[in-house]
């Protein structure tokens, strides 16, 4: 089933009359080129943040004269479901369930693998990701780590100066963890053989990998460093991206795919492909060695946990995932109490925004001190963090009627904004639920594509922070996330799943969109289960986005001018962004029944039955 599109923007007369009404600002000549679909494609300019729309003058920046409605697909299940980015990985997903009788586990897996090629500017085997999964017979919840690592060469002054490259280059990758996540995963949840979930993705890459509008976006985006790249030459015949709706094989990858397939991740990590690695990523100025993927490990976690005022559990994945942010933006706003009618008029929906922007300003100043649980000790924060008295009390100190100067939120440290990633939701017939994030970080990763594997690899370096890089406000990068040997770099990632006091799952959101991600799960998530939205409303509905640092509210072009007129009389300075930039896959069960939507910001669709 597929719901209609709702009407929603401007005013909110009622539940079931919220029309849209697109901003126009007299003076603001911009108008938006297109719809920004993937994750930091189209009006960017560049890969670590949104490219503003701005009228030139300070914290006054205007929105687009006209913008074109979002409208996500939603479907309706009544036993199992999977919402990925694409419609053909959903598919393949939820066909891993009603056909093969596999767990959501199994259709997580094989939806992971194929967008590993269908959204290659993502995600894929050459990266990392972290997991939150639901075993509703046990009634037990976990959290796998796969995340990259850093090599043994690293150091913790390797990019200072410009010695080396963080984003592009054999030097940016880490080592990644996917692979060896799956299996490891799949031995303990998943039902079907291995090699069945690589098979869909076989068949796509040796029949021709369909090109989705976020991929020939990205790719367009990236012409100028791709397209001379004779390991990327399939995505640019005549030197020209690929179009939306053409056909890419990948026959080097297929085989690829077979080996790991027929022999696991072991042929990765230590077997037949792991020389063809180390040699694919050495010949654009790597140093990875044999021992570096010897030596990667899963880490296998208690997720991060709170339980709300109403007797909901919110999971997560604890640090260097950001499962505590996530957690701490719906703690401080708890104890409002939200309902439907905190935005049932414009005054009301204007003050609701302001305390989310507020209550994300003190989550952001706290994210920076976190790291990696096994190098920094972090255990106290996030005790904090997830404790309802200590969100009761920074709720204290939200004002309605004003907003603060930076250090009044408490940084200690500087955030940098980036994007990037994939997410998936999945939910089989018995109740188990998945929750996962992946990514390859920035578009193409370090944009290393092995000329003997057809992998594409991360530049997952970027994320470690980098000394004596002092921002415009006098703060400095975080120490909890400089560069060690075997470290795991902090993350926006937060896969969750919601569960009532009676065990049963009520959400699995997840998003992808570099420092947007945890911003973004935290408002769906809230928009469907306290503020009256259908999930389709809420992955809809024009997102704001505040990180702290640079002091300015981030608002998705769109965004009704009335409430962006009620922000700035509060004293938020506004900048916009383009959509795409964060993008959110979210099952919801509700009166028995699986609603999932996939966000149309990248153009995906759910499947299920």
């Amino acid at each position: 089933m597929q719901k209609e599109a709702y009407n929603m923007d401007g005013t909110f007369k009622s539940s079931s009359n919220r029309k849209v009404i697109f901003a126009i600002v007299g003076g603001c000549l911009i108008i938006a080129v297109g719809l920004a679909i993937g994750l930091g494609v189209g009006l960017r300019t560049q890969e670590h943040g949104p490219n503003p729309v701005t009228n030139g003058q300070s914290g006054t920046q205007c929105p687009p004269k006209e913008e074109p409605v979002v409208t996500s697909t939603e479907g309706v299940y009544r036993y199992a479901s999977v919402a990925t980015d694409s419609e053909v990985c959903s598919k393949i997903g939820s066909d891993m369930i009603l056909v093969h009788n596999g767990t959501a586990v199994d259709g997580a897996l094989a939806a992971l693998i194929c967008t590993g090629v269908v959204a290659a500017h993502s995600m894929g085997i050459g990266g990392g990701f972290f997991m939150t999964l639901y075993d509703r017979k046990t009634r037990t919840v976990n959290a796998v780590d796969a995340r990259e690592i850093a090599p043994l060469f690293a150091t913790e002054d390797m990019y200072v100066d410009g010695k080396a490259s963080s984003t592009l280059g054999g030097s940016a990758v880490a080592v990644p963890g996917e692979l060896k996540g799956y299996e490891e995963v799949h031995r303990d949840y998943g039902r079907l053989e291995w090699r069945t979930l690589f098979q869909p993705t076989i068949e796509l890459c040796e029949n021709g990998v369909p090109v989705t509008r976020a991929l020939h976006r990205a790719l367009a985006g990236k012409t100028d460093t791709l397209a001379s790249d004779p390991n990327f030459s399939m995505y640019y015949p005549n030197g020209k991206p690929v179009k939306e709706g053409d056909k890419v094989k990948l026959p080097k990858l297929a085989e690829t795919f077979k080996i790991i397939a027929e022999k696991g991740s072991s042929a990765f990590y230590v077997g037949e492909l792991a020389p063809l690695i180390v040699e694919d990523i050495k010949d654009k100025g790597g140093n990875i060695t044999l021992t570096d993927l010897l030596n990667y490990s899963v880490v296998k976690k208690r997720p991060v946990t709170i339980t709300l005022k109403d007797g909901l559990s919110v999971y997560s994945v604890p640090p260097p995932s950001s499962g505590a942010v996530y957690e701490y933006i719906l703690n401080i706003l708890d104890g409002y109490n939200f309902t439907s009618n905190d935005m049932s008029t414009d005054s009301k929906t204007i003050l609701t925004q302001h305390r989310i922007i507020e209550a994300m300003k003190f989550a952001y100043a706290k994210r920076t001190n976190l790291g990696d649980e096994n190098f920094v000790n972090v255990s106290d924060l996030v005790k904090n963090m997830t404790s309802n008295e200590f969100g009761d009390s920074i709720r204290q100190q939200i004002d309605d009627t004003r907003t603060f100067d930076t250090m009044y939120y408490g940084p200690t440290f500087y955030d940098e904004n980036k994007v990037g990633t994939s997410h998936i939701s999945a939910i089989d017939k018995d109740g188990n639920a998945v929750s996962v994030t992946s990514t390859i970080n920035l578009h193409f990763g370090s944009k290393v594509k092995g000329a003997r594997t057809g992998i594409i690899f991360n530049n997952e370096m970027d994320d470690f922070s980098t000394p004596n890089l002092t921002n415009a406000f006098g703060i400095q990068p975080s120490p909890a996330n400089f560069i060690k040997p075997l470290k795991r770099p902090l993350s926006s990632m937060c896969p969750a799943i919601i569960i009532d006091n009676k065990g049963k799952v009520v959400l699995i959101p997840g998003a992808s969109g570099g420092t947007k991600i945890t911003s973004s799960t935290a408002l769906v998530s809230l928009y469907a289960l306290r503020l009256g939205l259908t999930l389709q409303e809420a992955v809809d509905f024009k997102r704001v986005h505040h990180q702290l640092l640079p002091k300015e509210v981030q608002i998705e072009m769109g965004f009704p001018q009335v409430y962006l007129d009620g922000l700035k009389a509060l004293g938020h300075k506004t900048t916009f962004y383009n959509p795409g930039s964060s993008v959110v896959q979210v099952i919801q069960v509700k009166e028995k029944m699986l609603h999932a939507v996939s966000d149309e910001r990248k153009g995906g669709k759910p499947a299920g039955y």
